[in-house]
């Protein structure tokens, strides 16, 4: 358990613009910064970052909190590994106690299985580093193909014995259970006997982009063995369509080219940041997919393609091309030499020599995929006609009509044919896809519109929302309760928390349990004498209570100071606080005796027209509605 004051230490420290920065491209937009959502696909960014409150807030998919929150949300992390990471990031010790193999059993699935990854990589990095067949064997081929000690412990490279069961063992007499041995895919169980799935291999620690290693990939020292890589397999933390190798290391460099390379495998990774090419990345064991280019997107819009000039590299540029389009983000391939890679390429012309080629030879995907007709197909008009088809194809793909209009002329030059004919092409794909579209957003909304039917959300629940927010951001304000109705003094003023609970004292009005809790944590705090601040609830321990404060406090509008230029001012709420506190209050308890009279007529309708009780309750809370009603109206009008 962390101590109370290391949390203490770690929330004063953090800045949530350089948590976030580490993930996402931030811009600065006035007092706060404005990027693109990591949590949803979104072509316009209204993911806010508040530097000053500490918070972040996306205006499209509703997420916001504070950094600790984001720090879970963006690496699904529990509450204590985010600490450890911001600490670690921060310089911060966090001493904590060596977990007991009892207390790794209290751990739920995902913190177990990345306990047991840790493990492994320790394991795999010392076999490497301090055991003689570690040496001999995979740290000499390491060295062989050039890797410098440097770039080994940077990339936390190991070595698994050439032994059936050498690691299986030496994770179970450490108290490692097999259960977790087995969903990591590190160890595999047939009857009685226990293998080590990455036995005689190098092995490349798999990491999610804030350092945890999700999963593992394994090369072979064996020239006969069938499967030169291999890679754990999926788990409930290992999603290979969703990482890319090397992302890490890489995102920094990535942001500061505006490029993201992708490569095809991790020693091209590991050899091009050898060689002082650190924006690149590889994918994990798949063909390029859509969540690992949206992976990319949070750092980047361009991506260029780097692979070999053999078939499999062609195919894999080709099937990336409409995927990177469909996400907005432009895409250049760069085919190597035959019978080249990044590590050959590397090794003689340098680091300098391979950027150079890169900036020479990368093409858009109109003149990769021309070029990938010889001279004699070019003539074939059955070819031709098939290339024009495909490119239009992937013009198609892409969001922004104008950057289609540049592919299509600069196709109609290089292939000679008019761009009328193009146009015509590009837009009846485009249409024929609408048409999909459009039945498939028809069974979504049907679907939708049912689910509405049962949604019950109540009526007042805007009305909670807003007293709650007058708790939350002005709660340690002081006013006068006796405002316009005597003279004001001092000792009259209590804060607007305070008087928020005195006038639903005993009342229960919160429908929505969450402002219910952010209700009751004031009211038990200053029954013993403490005010809770803004701070308290945005940076609070529970996500969904820190959330749903952000976003209360995150959807208020302000007048724009630019307006005092011109001569122009304009009362704000704070400075008529108590007028605006009165007018959120009358505001629900309206909303909410309107509802119980609603439900007495909805009674009424269903029993004994001539229910005198039911009659008689219904005029009297007319009655306190009128009278509530008066008192809002003189407060507004005033």
């Amino acid at each position: 358990m962390i101590p109370k004051k290391t949390i203490d230490t770690i929330f004063e420290t953090v800045r949530i613009e350089e948590i976030v920065g580490d993930f996402v491209t931030l811009k600065r937009r006035g007092a706060n910064m404005l990027g693109n959502c990591p949590f949803h696909d979104e072509k316009t960014p209204s993911f806010t970052v508040s530097p000053s409150k500490n918070i972040y807030k996306c205006f499209g998919c509703g997420k916001g909190g504070h950094a600790v929150n984001f720090v879970m949300e963006i690496d699904q992390l529990s509450y204590p590994e985010a600490l450890k990471y911001i600490a670690k990031k921060y310089n911060i010790e966090v001493k904590e106690e060596a977990q007991t193999p009892e207390q790794i059993e209290k751990f739920n699935l995902r913190e177990s299985l990345f306990i047991v990854n840790s493990f492994a990589k320790n394991y795999f990095q010392n076999s490497l580093h301090k055991t003689v067949e570690g040496k001999a064997k995979g740290l000499s081929y390491l060295k062989e193909r050039g890797l410098s000690e440097e770039v080994i412990n940077k990339f936390q490279l190991g070595y698994n014995p050439d032994s059936w069961d050498a690691f299986t063992k030496s994770a179970l007499e450490s108290s490692y259970k097999q259960e977790f041995l087995e969903k990591t895919g590190l160890s595999i169980f047939k009857k009685d006997k226990a293998f080590d799935r990455f036995k005689g291999r190098i092995i490349f620690p798999i990491h999610s982009i804030s350092g945890r290693i999700l999963g593992f990939g394994g090369r072979s020292l064996k020239k006969d063995e069938k499967a030169k890589y291999l890679n754990s397999p999926e788990s409930e933390i290992y999603h290979k369509g969703k990482v890319l190798y090397g992302m890490y290391f890489s995102k920094s460099a990535i942001v500061k080219n505006d490029n993201c390379l992708i490569v095809e495998g991790y020693t091209d990774v590991i050899c091009m940041h050898k060689s002082g090419i650190e924006n690149v990345v590889a994918s994990s064991g798949t063909a390029i997919g859509s969540e690992q280019i949206k992976l990319i997107g949070r750092y980047t819009k361009n991506i260029t393609l780097l692979f070999d000039s053999d078939n499999a590299g062609i195919n894999a540029a080709t099937k990336a091309i409409d995927l990177i389009h469909l996400e907005s983000m432009t895409v250049k391939v760069v085919l190597l030499p035959k019978g080249e890679d990044p590590d050959s390429y590397t090794k003689k012309f340098g680091g300098e020599g391979l950027n150079l080629f890169i900036n020479e030879n990368a093409k858009d995907f109109v003149e990769f995929k021309i070029n990938l007709l010889d001279e004699k197909s070019k003539n074939d008009p059955i070819k031709k006609v098939n290339l024009i088809s495909d490119i239009m194809q992937s013009i198609a793909k892409i969001p922004d009509s104008i950057t289609r209009q540049v592919y299509i002329d600069k196709c109609g030059k290089l292939l000679e044919i008019g761009k009328q004919e193009l146009n015509n092409k590009v837009n009846e794909i485009i249409h024929k896809g609408k048409a999909v579209k459009k039945v498939q957003r028809e069974v979504v909304k049907k679907a939708e519109d049912t689910s509405a039917l049962t949604k019950n959300l109540t009526k007042s629940e805007f009305q909670e929302k807003d007293v709650i927010r007058f708790m939350l951001q002005y709660g340690d304000y002081q006013i006068n309760p006796y405002d316009g109705q005597k003279k004001n003094t001092e000792e009259d003023k209590i804060y607007v928390a305070q008087y928020i609970l005195i006038e639903f004292k005993d009342e229960n009005l919160f429908s929505n349990s969450n402002y219910a809790l952010i209700f009751k944590a004031y009211e038990d705090a200053i029954s013993k004498g403490r005010l809770l601040t803004e701070e308290y609830f945005t940076q609070h321990k529970n996500p969904l209570i820190s959330q749903v404060a952000v976003d209360i406090i995150s959807n208020q509008h302000s007048i724009s100071d630019k307006w005092e230029k011109h001569g122009i001012y304009t009362e704000t709420e704070e400075m008529q606080l108590k007028k605006a506190v009165d007018t959120a209050i009358y505001s629900l308890k309206i909303a909410k005796i309107s509802e119980q009279i609603e439900t007495k007529n909805i009674e009424l309708s269903d029993g004994d027209n001539e229910d005198i009780n039911l009659l008689v309750e219904i005029n009297n809370m007319l009655k306190i509605k009128r009278e509530i009603s008066d008192k809002l109206g003189r407060i507004v009008l005033k």
